[in-house]
């Protein structure tokens, strides 16, 4: 065989020697997120009398709404006292949701007194279903 039979088979060279082959895909160099040509967004200082976004505040919550709340759950939470905070419950939510309706979106609660006035009636229910009990209770003893 002579050196120019060797010419049609591809002869071993170190990896550094190689051609270039292309590289599986797992391999490819991944293309970089680059910054746009145009940064002139990026240079532009905002004017003095430039004002970002500004964010609303939400209405200040109505202090009877909350007060709903707290009576509500007490009287719902606390069996006994449902004869003296779930009215109260009722009371203050019912004022607080026409105070609320009244203000044309500048006082907020609205969720917390309806909640108030929801959990006042359970402890009115409570206290009706109490008040039947004993009744019965004492009924059935008196029978007896």
């Amino acid at each position: 065989m002579s050196s120019s039979d060797q010419g049609d088979e591809p002869r071993w060279q170190p990896q550094w020697q190689q051609p270039e082959q292309e590289q599986p895909q797992w391999q490819q160099p991944q293309p970089q997120w680059q910054q746009p040509q145009d940064q002139q967004w990026a240079t532009q200082q905002p004017q003095w009398g430039y004002q970002q976004q500004t964010w609303n505040q939400p209405a200040p919550t109505s202090g009877a709404a909350t007060a709903s709340l707290i009576l509500g759950i007490c009287g719902f939470v606390l069996c006994p006292l449902s004869i003296i905070c779930s009215p109260l419950a009722l009371v203050f939510g019912y004022r607080s949701r026409r105070e609320i309706r009244d203000s044309g979106g500048r006082v907020g609660g609205d969720g917390l007194a309806l909640a108030g006035v929801i959990l006042g009636w359970i402890g009115i229910a409570w206290v009706a279903l109490w008040i039947l009990w004993i009744a019965l209770a004492i009924g059935g003893a008196v029978t007896s």
